[in-house]
């Protein structure tokens, strides 16, 4: 199905023409050689200062961990930090019950056959916060381009079907061309899906990305 809009179109002078307006869209897709996850250390105590003690031993073992598994110490940052009081409510009544702490850290994964192992033996030490695992390519924007070029072809093709369709015999000819889509934006990550049912490990599976690029054009004939 095409979609366009077709206007008629006089431009300055005595030149006649007519202007055909249409989007155009590209698509690449590719399989992701990096992931990013949220691991962290979850830790509660009545006492602040006990809660804190805990999460740093389990944290600091958590990333020695990771290091020994080849996550370079760049690779591993602080994502969020927090401490919380907790609440219970009795017959209506607020009761202090002590402190959490939360360290989370974001881990970026370079080799994503080693993505299972990661996690497990972040789990094996200490983590019992695991989210937000996203997969992306190194060098997007090489792949954006080429979604771009596409999206560009394909306009330009709708403009010709449109063109076609009307009986417009003369040759038409791009008047602009409007990027939709930001640089820099590869389109949504695919989140990682996990499972211990049964298996050795908690099977990773990356899938593919959808590069996207959209473009409106606007073509005039004469």
């Amino acid at each position: 199905m095409v979609n366009g809009l077709y206007t008629g179109y006089r431009g300055n002078g005595a030149a006649n023409g007519r202007k055909i307006t249409v989007s155009g869209e590209g698509s690449v897709f590719a399989a992701p050689n990096r992931a990013t996850a949220t691991v962290g250390v979850r830790t509660e105590n009545q006492n602040l200062q006990s809660a804190q003690a805990e999460n740093a031993e389990k944290s600091n073992a958590l990333l020695a961990a990771l290091r020994n598994l080849g996550i370079a110490k760049d690779d591993m940052k602080t994502a969020d930090f927090r401490i919380d009081p907790i609440y219970t409510y009795e017959d209506g009544k607020q009761l202090f019950q002590g402190y959490r702490v939360t360290h989370l850290y974001s881990i970026t994964i370079r080799d994503l056959a080693k993505a299972g192992l990661i996690i497990d033996t972040a789990v094996e030490n200490g983590a019992n916060e695991i989210m937000n695992i996203q997969f992306s390519v190194a060098e997007p924007q090489e792949l954006y381009n080429r979604a771009l070029s596409m999206a560009v072809v394909d306009s330009s093709n709708k403009a010709q079907t449109v063109a076609r369709t009307l009986g417009i015999q003369t040759a038409i000819s791009p008047l602009s061309i409007t990027e939709e889509t930001q640089k820099g934006s590869p389109g949504p990550f695919l989140v990682a899906s996990l499972s211990t049912s049964g298996e050795s490990g908690t099977p990773i599976e990356p899938g593919r990305l959808e590069i996207k690029a959209t473009v409106t054009g606007t073509y005039i004939s004469s």
